[in-house]
């Protein structure tokens, strides 16, 4: 009797690995991942569209280049933290947290624009440094937290949320 129910368990153990099953609702998990990715995609390209304005806003500072030497260490050494200590972090929390701040980022490039009048200046140069710190923070955030979260689903999903937006 032991020995038919161990052939029984074997047989049926090959049989489900010869058959794969199917995968539900692969195709809108897919467009979620590729509306995730424009997420992340859309704030920083909204600074980099809207740099022509401030280098007239702002001719002394060189915001094209002070802006991305602001936004990219940030980015970076938020990665390499939260990667240190992936472990102990909620990594939903994480992305939550990381489009939050790129919504709040956003709100706040048009807020410090209509607070100061279109002015330049020191004191707007440095609000938008902040965002765009800002903006670095929360890249490091959901980017990083998102690879981590697709990359134990399938392959396509991590592909449609980096390499189309």
């Amino acid at each position: 009797m032991e020995v038919s129910v161990a052939a029984t368990a074997t047989t049926s153990a090959s049989r489900s690995s010869e058959n794969p099953t199917k995968v539900e609702g692969k195709y809108k998990a897919m467009v979620v991942c590729w509306i995730l990715g424009i997420g992340c995609l859309f704030s920083w390209n909204s600074m980099l569209t809207i740099e022509d304005y401030y280098i007239n806003l702002f001719p002394k500072y060189h915001p094209s280049r002070v802006l991305t030497l602001v936004y990219q260490p940030t980015a970076f050494i938020t990665l390499v933290i939260l990667t240190y200590y992936e472990a102990k972090v909620d990594t939903r929390k994480r992305n939550l947290l990381g489009y939050v701040l790129f919504f709040f980022s956003t709100l706040a490039v048009l807020v410090l624009d209509l607070a100061t009048s279109g002015r330049g200046g020191r004191g707007p140069f440095v609000g938008v440094c902040v965002v765009s710190a800002t903006f670095g923070l929360a890249d490091g955030i959901a980017q990083g937290g998102m690879v981590g979260d697709l990359s134990y689903m399938l392959p396509e999903f991590i592909q449609v949320a980096t390499i189309f937006p």
